[in-house]
C-alpha cells in the first residue's frame, strides 16, 4: 500500500481524484423524526439506500450490509435489467457483477431466483436496493422492490428467505425482524449516521471498532462506528469527523497482506474523518470487509 502524508492542497486533489464516483461528500444528514408520537426516525423514499435501511435495523445489532442494485446495473449498463428481461441479459447481470461488483449484503433473493420466476412473476432482478443486518441475537433484512412487483404469494408460501417476511405495498418494501415503529433504531444514534455515506454500489456498516487492533499502547482514537463503502474500483471508509490518527491507520493496513494486496493508494482526509483507496478487485475486497477485521478501523 503506498501511504503518502498530503499537504492540504495535494490532500484536496488526492481525495477528488479518489473518492470520485464512491460517496457523498455532504455532511450526512440525521434523517428527522415523523410528525407523529414516534420520536424515532422513519423511513423515506427520498433517502439513500443505507440510511434508509437504518430506519429499519434494531438498536442492538452490530452490522449493517447494504446493496444498491440500482447501481450495479448502472456499472454494467445494463438499468433496464428485470425479471421480465431475456433470461440471456439476466444472466449476463448476474455474471458480470459476481465477478465485477462489490455486493457486500450477498443477493438474499439469488437462491429462490428460478423459483420466483417461474411461480411468482419476479426474481432478483427486481430488486432495488437490499440491506441485511445482523448482532444482538437477531437478524434481519429490508429489500426495496420495483413497483410492479406484488410479493404476497410468496412471502405467504414461505419461499426462501421470506418465510416470516412482511411486505408493504406503499412503500414497496420488504422486511423482516426489523425495529418496530416505537423502538430505537441505528437511524437514531448520531455515530452511525455520521457514516452512513451517500450512494454507492455497497456500504457495510459497524457498530464499534474492528478487533485485532497494535499490541503497542498507541493514540488511535475511539471509534464509536464505521463503514466502508464501494463505488465502481474505489473504496472509502469513514469513521467519523475530526480525526487526527487517519495516517496511523492507513499505515496499520501494511501489517494485513491480504488488505495490503487489494486497497491501495490510501488517501487520507482527517476533517471529514474518510480515507480513500483505489481497489484491486472489488468482489475480494467486499468479501474481506465482511469477513475479517478491517485493519484500518481497529481498537487501540
Amino acid at each position: 500500500m503506498n501511504v503518502t502524508r498530503w499537504g492540504i492542497g495535494a490532500l484536496a486533489v488526492g481525495l477528488a481524484f479518489a473518492l470520485v464516483g464512491c460517496g457523498d461528500d455532504s455532511e450526512p444528514k440525521k434523517p428527522e423524526a415523523s410528525a407523529t408520537e414516534e420520536t424515532y426516525p422513519v423511513y423515506a423514499a427520498t433517502m439513500d439506500p443505507a440510511t434508509a435501511a437504518m430506519t429499519f435495523v434494531p438498536a442492538d445489532a452490530t452490522t449493517l450490509a447494504v446493496t444498491d442494485y440500482d447501481e450495479v446495473k448502472s456499472l454494467f449498463g445494463l438499468d433496464d435489467v428485470t425479471s421480465r428481461s431475456k433470461p440471456t441479459d439476466q444472466s449476463d447481470l448476474w455474471s458480470r457483477a459476481d465477478k465485477e461488483a462489490a455486493q457486500v449484503s450477498g443477493g438474499l433473493l439469488r437462491g429462490v431466483d428460478q423459483r420466483l420466476r417461474d411461480d411468482y412473476a419476479w426474481g432478483a432482478a427486481d430488486v432495488i436496493w437490499e440491506a441485511r443486518f445482523t448482532g444482538g441475537g437477531k437478524e434481519g433484512f429490508v429489500i426495496k422492490v420495483a413497483d410492479r412487483v406484488k410479493p404476497g404469494q410468496a412471502i405467504k408460501a414461505g419461499v426462501g428467505p421470506l418465510k416470516g417476511a412482511k411486505f408493504d405495498p406503499k412503500t414497496h418494501l420488504i422486511t423482516k425482524n426489523t425495529a418496530t415503529p416505537d423502538a430505537e433504531n441505528w437511524a437514531s444514534q448520531e455515530s452511525l449516521i455520521a457514516v452512513a455515506g451517500g450512494p454507492a454500489t455497497s456500504t457495510y456498516v459497524v457498530k464499534g471498532c474492528a478487533e485485532g487492533g497494535p499490541e503497542e499502547k498507541t493514540r488511535l482514537a475511539p471509534v464509536e462506528a464505521y463503514s466502508v463503502e464501494f463505488g465502481g474500483g474505489l473504496a472509502t471508509l469513514r469513521l467519523g469527523e475530526d480525526r487526527d490518527d487517519l495516517f496511523y491507520r492507513l499505515k496499520l493496513g501494511d501489517q494485513a497482506a491480504a488488505y495490503k494486496k487489494v486497497f491501495t493508494n490510501g488517501v487520507a482526509d482527517p476533517s471529514t474523518g474518510r480515507i480513500g483507496f483505489r481497489v484491486t478487485n472489488p468482489v475480494t475486497a467486499a468479501t474481506l470487509v465482511t469477513s475479517e477485521p478491517v485493519p484500518f478501523a481497529v481498537c487501540d
